[in-house]
């Protein structure tokens, strides 16, 4: 199962609407992205988050609001998806707002549990999310392609196959170090003790 998350952050473009391709996918919006998804005249499934940013009185779809400051509405949403099976899951209307909201996109990907591919859309770029219990993942990346690798907790060994630069079981926190690595036209492997985002340019 798939589902695609619309967040509160600016529009998506018609290219990563068409990049993530919402036909045979679930729509949740995340709080106001469920407003936003709307407008755009995209049916949302169910409204999830603490509700401060829907426009609540004149939604007419199924909201859950989840209450609590300890995480995200993004974080939230992204737990309630996984618990219910879905084992892709898309995320969109991530980019603008302040750089704080951004940053807290990507901690999200740190804080969610289980081995669902999880993929942020960027104007520029897809940012994958490695969870430890996914054992190897492959991604297959073009020739000359730049990617970068990010370590969002501790890890004790990552490696990495099929790219430019290689690592052999080696240390990383987040750091630069993963910084624009380049692909060689195939299967690029990684797999780590720890949570990674690979962010895929293009």
């Amino acid at each position: 199962m798939r589902a695609v998350l619309w967040c509160n952050g600016d529009s998506p473009s018609s290219l990563v609407i068409e990049r993530v391709a919402l036909e045979g996918a679930e729509l949740f919006g995340v709080d106001g992205g469920a407003d936003k998804a709307s407008a755009s005249g995209y049916s949302v499934g169910e409204a999830i988050g603490d509700m401060d940013s829907l426009d609540t009185e004149s939604w007419n779809g199924s909201m859950n609001k989840i209450s609590g400051e300890g995480n995200s509405d993004l974080s939230k949403s992204l737990e309630v998806v996984i618990q219910r099976g879905f084992q892709e899951i898309d995320v969109i209307g991530i980019e603008g707002g302040s750089f704080g909201h951004q940053l807290g996109v990507i901690g999200s990907l740190a804080e969610i549990s289980g081995e669902s591919k999880v993929k942020l859309h960027h104007e520029t770029g897809v940012t994958h999310r490695y969870h430890p219990s996914m054992g190897t993942m492959e991604l297959m990346i073009d020739e000359g392609a730049s990617f970068s690798v990010f370590a969002l907790t501790s890890c004790e060994s990552v490696y990495l196959r099929g790219s430019k630069w290689e690592l052999d079981g080696e240390p990383m926190d987040l750091s630069t170090r993963g910084l624009s690595n380049v692909g060689k036209g195939e299967a690029v492997s990684i797999s780590s003790d720890g949570t990674l985002a690979l962010f895929v340019e293009g």
